[in-house]
């Protein structure tokens, strides 16, 4: 619970700004339809406040669209102070969440603490040992979740930009793979006991290989969390032509605001959405791959000091013969 909830909580800081992209293009579309009517001007929600990006399809300007359909000229006026009030409201939203969540994860751990310290450390141990493989089940399957979406979703920028950023998808699937056959290698070590020299020399190999595993998974996931971290910041943005600016624009507007999507020349595809918004959306899934990753790092570290103490456990094991 703990990871998925600092995952959540990360995620409410829009360090690159990706809700100003968002309220500007999703604002013509049916889930702002309530945001519209609290903030336009009355009566303009579904009017001279719906004025599209650029004029939309057939009108060259915004002043085109609002003469031909209202005889006037303030509807990018009336659309702008809207957006930037509900901006306001969201930020505050986002602020006031990430302040409560992070003091829930500060209680969570907290409450984790006080229940080991209840438990004794022999049943804790003993109890990751037999949940070995239920405890690597949500990196395992975040893991190729989050690959197969990066490498296949057309709603995913990265699956559009540059070979440098793509393999991350790559990583991610290489990343689940190890979780899968060190959480198999874990149930092999919980589900059998050692009954003699031959079980302690089998359980001796399985927790090598689980520990040569989880270091394979630990480098798949430190290369993500490198990668994700540098293309996020600011001053190495991923750079884009003209031709991959409208064709992510086209796969990642799920708001309609976009035209000439299926038009021969790539360069004319979308022209509402600049290369510098198509960064942010790029920025904004890779600082989101970054904190995924650095939470698997949690879970693959965390594994790795166990396989270490399970084999000195093993090389320590006596076995009595009667």
């Amino acid at each position: 619970i703990i990871p998925i909830h600092i995952f959540l909580v990360i995620s409410l800081f829009d360090y690159h700004r990706v809700t100003n992209v968002w309220v500007r293009h999703w604002w013509t579309s049916p889930t702002m339809d309530w945001i519209r009517t609290l903030f336009c001007e009355d009566d303009t929600a579904n009017a001279e406040c719906m004025v599209p990006i650029m004029g939309g399809e057939d009108f060259d300007t915004e002043d085109e669209w609002c003469l031909f359909n209202f005889n006037s000229t303030n509807c990018t006026d009336i659309r702008g102070d809207a957006e930037m009030d509900s901006k306001t409201l969201f930020y505050f939203f986002y602020t006031v969440n990430g302040i409560w969540g992070a003091l829930l994860v500060l209680l969570l751990i907290m409450t984790l603490d006080v229940l080991q310290g209840i438990i004794t450390p022999p049943i804790v141990k003993a109890s990751k040992g037999a949940n070995i493989p239920l405890w690597l089940t949500l990196p395992m399957s975040g893991c190729f979740v989050i690959g197969c979406i990066f490498l296949f979703a057309p709603s995913s920028s990265l699956a559009a930009a540059n070979e440098q950023v793509r393999w991350t998808g790559i990583a991610y699937l290489i990343a689940a793979g190890t979780f899968t056959i060190s959480a198999l290698l874990g149930w092999f070590l919980a589900a059998f006991p050692v009954t003699n020299i031959q079980d302690k020399r089998s359980k001796k190999v399985a927790v090598h290989l689980f520990i040569f595993m989880m270091l394979l998974t630990i480098a798949a996931i430190v290369a993500i969390f490198s990668t994700s971290l540098i293309f996020s910041l600011e001053v190495s943005p991923v750079r884009l032509s003209a031709e991959k600016r409208g064709n992510i624009a086209c796969s990642i507007d799920a708001g309609a605001s976009c035209t000439n999507c299926f038009d021969d020349l790539d360069e004319n595809r979308c022209p509402e959405w600049s290369e510098g918004e198509v960064k942010k959306v790029i920025q904004t899934e890779l600082k989101l791959s970054a904190t995924m990753a650095a939470i698997f790092f949690i879970y693959g570290s965390s594994a790795l000091r166990f396989g270490f103490m399970l084999r000195s456990h093993i090389i320590k094991y006596q076995i009595d013969y009667v």
